[in-house]
């Protein structure tokens, strides 16, 4: 514990010098923070290096105590607290964000193409539209972000989505939703460890197959509203999700605080979430397991834009979510439709989604915790892959005269694939440092995640209706691509790690304080880094 609290202390001291070999750049002083790996080999407390435009380190980071010592049982007092504060109400966000996705595939059931007068093929250009744009606006966010505090930039994300006509509004719902993944997912990392993060990302995408299902089950209602007002069924819909949106969004302008050291005022209550120790405890924890979280306020710079752009590591995390995920566009874009054409009232096919969104959801949130309990995240994410394909396998196999009931029974198998996007992003996530560096990579992989939906659009073609062969086929081959790439991915960690430790401990200790010392390496770029598995 000594050694820790000693390497934490060294975040909070100040080295000033002009000499360019020592490291300073452009008048700007670099604090070099350098750690051992602990013993728990995934807990990424790696050394980090952040440059600082000013001649004094900004000691800023409320309620770190580097002394600290407290019990397991205080520690988890805290978490727990933090589970019932904040997750809910983040998963209450993430719930209205994806009603207000979902309903779109519920509006196409509902015959949004042919009342708007054009075909499902409009329907993907829309979808087309939706990802590029989506994915323009993720990128820039998380600058906004660290800029402004993720807990201000969240509602305003939320309070400018939008409904206004279908091309118009698909661009601007794409444009307001953009910015808020990638912010919410930069925001759990101050007040969350690594281990702990996989899990509560995947209940953070578990709500929204949640909300899938509630989209479904409250179409099978409003869409009988339909001519009500001289208004469609799907109408209502948009109206109804976007009031309840805009209600979320005011409440969070309140809610939400700026992190686990500022819990105290407005509706939080005068007293706050935690008292004086746990909030202590509640920041001193995140930093300890991750000393690069220290640097949660200091802006993005060129530098490490830079530093993710030519970071080989990053780039197969995006390529593995941008194949992996594109399977997800048709399946979950025609779900609805694929269960009315195999003879289900439209209404009924809507409710029938359901089953699909919760199954998801209970596997999901089940790999997740055995991947935050024995890592080998990769090899956990690939059991998704493969359900999946085999879904798609089925679907393309089976006869033309099959039963709704069979058909129906595929597709919910499909649909149903437990998500690896949450736990993939906490992988990640946990690989990527500074703190400059991974705010950049959450981004990132949120745009890759929705970049998909340009290719993934196209995959179920007009002509290609109501049982998609071809598209089948193009999932299939996509999801083995996918699990080569997790592969890939988990041997290049291993492999890497290995030639660090090797080269590290091949150092004498003069070596090694020398390369402390003077070396450039950010990072996860630097020797004595060493990746979570």
């Amino acid at each position: 514990m000594a050694d820790i609290k000693k390497k934490e202390e060294a975040i909070f001291k100040e080295e000033f010098s002009s000499d360019e070999s020592s490291g300073t750049e452009d008048g700007n002083n670099k604090i070099t923070v350098f750690d051992k790996k602990k013993n728990d080999s995934s807990s990424n407390l790696s050394v980090t290096s952040s440059t600082y435009g000013s001649t004094e380190l900004k000691q800023g980071v409320k309620g770190y105590d580097p002394t600290l010592e407290w019990e397991a049982h205080e520690e988890t007092k805290v978490r727990r607290k933090i589970d019932m504060y904040l997750m809910p109400f983040i998963m209450l966000m993430a719930f209205v964000l994806n009603m207000d996705r979902t309903n779109h595939s519920n509006a196409i059931s509902d015959h949004l193409a042919q009342d708007l007068g054009f075909t499902n093929d409009g329907v993907n250009n829309g979808i087309l539209a939706y990802s590029i744009l989506f994915t323009i606006f993720t990128l820039p966010s998380n600058f906004v972000s660290k800029k402004i505090g993720a807990y201000r930039w969240l509602p305003i994300m939320m309070s400018a989505w939008n409904y206004a006509g279908y091309m118009t509004v698909r661009v601007l719902i794409a444009v307001t939703e953009a910015g808020f993944i990638p912010a919410t997912l930069n925001y759990l990392t101050q007040w969350y460890k690594t281990k702990e993060l996989a899990t509560r990302l995947a209940f953070f995408w578990g709500i929204q197959s949640i909300a899938s299902a509630v989209s479904g089950l409250i179409s099978f209602g409003i869409f009988r509203l339909r001519g009500v007002g001289g208004l469609e069924g799907w109408k209502w819909l948009f109206l109804i999700d976007g009031i309840f949106t805009h209600v979320v969004a005011i409440i969070a302008f309140f809610y939400l605080p700026k992190d686990p050291g500022s819990t105290n005022g407005s509706i939080r209550g005068k007293s706050g979430w935690f008292t004086e120790r746990e909030t202590k405890i509640a920041v001193t924890r995140v930093i300890r397991d991750d000393l690069t979280k220290t640097d949660q306020d200091v802006p993005i710079t060129w530098v490490d834009v830079k530093d993710a752009l030519t970071d080989p590591r990053l780039w197969m995390h995006l390529t593995t979510t941008f194949v992996g995920m594109m399977t997800n566009t048709p399946i979950r874009t025609y779900l609805p439709s694929i269960i009315r054409d195999g003879g289900f009232a439209v209404t009924t096919a809507n409710l029938l989604t359901m089953p699909s969104y919760l199954g998801g959801l209970v596997f999901s949130l089940l790999i997740a915790h055995l991947s935050d309990k024995y890592g080998e995240v990769a090899l956990f994410a690939i059991i998704g892959n493969v359900w999946e394909m085999v879904g798609y396998i089925t679907l393309k196999t089976l006869p033309g005269d099959t039963g709704r009931w069979p058909l129906f029974a595929a597709a919910t198998v499909t649909a149903s694939a437990p998500s690896w996007h949450g736990m993939h992003i906490a992988y990640m996530s946990s690989n990527m440092a500074p703190a400059g560096k991974r705010a950049l990579a959450l981004g990132a992989i949120i745009g890759a995640a929705n970049l998909d939906g340009v290719p993934g659009s196209q995959i179920y073609r007009a002509s290609d209706a109501p049982r998609y062969p071809t598209g089948n086929t193009v999932c299939i081959i996509l999801n083995i691509a996918a699990f080569g790439l997790f592969i890939t991915q988990r041997v290049s960690y291993s492999i890497s790690n290995k030639r660090r430790e090797k080269k590290w401990n091949a150092l004498s200790d003069t070596e090694k304080e020398e390369y402390n010392n003077t070396t450039k390496d950010r990072g996860n770029r630097r020797l004595d880094y060493r990746f979570r598995i």
